[in-house]
């Protein structure tokens, strides 16, 4: 089910994508194994993949938009195209993730994030 084409006369909805889902169906390319078959309802034709509403290809359904917070991001390149390959290799000719800033979690200090890395010995930015 095309979720994008269905609703195109609708204000667009974004959902928000959970940093749990985005590591759950990059865990192959994290992990370098697969999901325990256990794990995976039987009944998804594409494994963990079929979950995966940006695939239009392998979702169960499709709707090409998302919202990404920082605060749930993998903040280190080299790690986030493991963790989160969902994400980073997605069909971007086709899917649209808004990057949302992550403002909620810097304000109530769940945002881990090495701000002092940023500043020279002066206090400049760098």
């Amino acid at each position: 089910m095309n979720l994008t084409e269905r609703n195109k006369d609708y204000a667009v909805f974004v959902p928000a994508i959970s940093s749990i889902y985005v590591k759950f169906l990059s865990h192959d390319s994290a992990y370098n194994r697969k999901v325990e078959d256990d794990r995976v309802p039987s009944c998804f034709p594409n494994g963990l993949e079929s979950m995966n509403f940006l695939n239009k290809d392998k979702g169960l359904f499709t709707y090409k938009w998302g919202l990404y917070s920082a605060g749930h991001a993998t903040l280190d390149i080299k790690s986030s195209d493991k963790t989160e390959s969902h994400i980073q290799f997605r069909d971007k000719d086709n899917t649209i993730v808004v990057g949302d800033s992550g403002g909620f979690q810097v304000a109530k200090g769940v945002l881990k994030f090495p701000w002092a890395k940023f500043k020279d010995p002066g206090g400049k930015c760098d």
